[in-house]
């Protein structure tokens, strides 16, 4: 009785948080990978299935946090592959560096569908995408020791000021005041 009472709680949590997710979410599925996109992953689909296994809990299917106090990723998160310290610092996130996916060539994957597919717009002109060599060496590196909002305003800013990215990038997300 007493488990039978546990899953229908469980059950009704998780219908409240569905219908949280699709009000905050109106699309809420996962965008469509570019045909032009595809060549630069070796499995999109996978990449795609990592992301939602990995990140979208808190990123959101699409890259939009909104109302979570996330870094909202959709249309904004291309402008940090603008210098090699911004790019670097994508792949030392903490949650990136110390994800639980150990294939280097399969994160860099995950990584280049955040970038390239919920990127979109935001992603300079010729920038390359990441590579398992490329995500081994940084994730060495993970930021463990810095305070990842100070870090992230302050590459933000060198995005502004070198790469004309707009400047609603200070903020986390749009809307936000900080």
């Amino acid at each position: 009785m007493i488990r039978a009472s546990l899953l229908a709680a469980a059950t009704l949590l998780a219908a409240l948080s569905l219908g949280g997710l699709q009000a905050a979410e109106p699309d809420n599925h996962s965008p469509d990978i570019p045909a032009q996109l595809r060549s630069m992953m070796a499995d999109p689909e996978l990449a795609q299935s990592d992301f939602i296994e990995n990140c979208a809990g808190c990123h959101g299917l699409r890259g939009t946090t909104v109302p979570a106090h996330l870094p909202e990723i959709k249309d904004r998160v291309g402008w940090f592959m603008c210098t090699p310290g911004s790019r670097a610092y994508l792949l030392r996130l903490p949650n990136v560096a110390h994800s639980r996916i150990t294939d280097n060539a399969q994160l860099a994957d995950l990584m280049n569908y955040v970038v390239f597919v919920l990127g979109g717009k935001s992603v300079p002109t010729g920038t390359k995408p990441f590579t398992g060599p490329e995500v081994a060496h940084e994730r060495q590196f993970a930021l463990t020791s810095v305070s990842l909002k100070a870090e992230r305003l302050r590459l933000a800013n060198v995005a502004i000021a070198k790469c004309r990215a707009p400047a609603s990038l200070r903020l986390q997300y749009p809307g936000s005041t900080q």
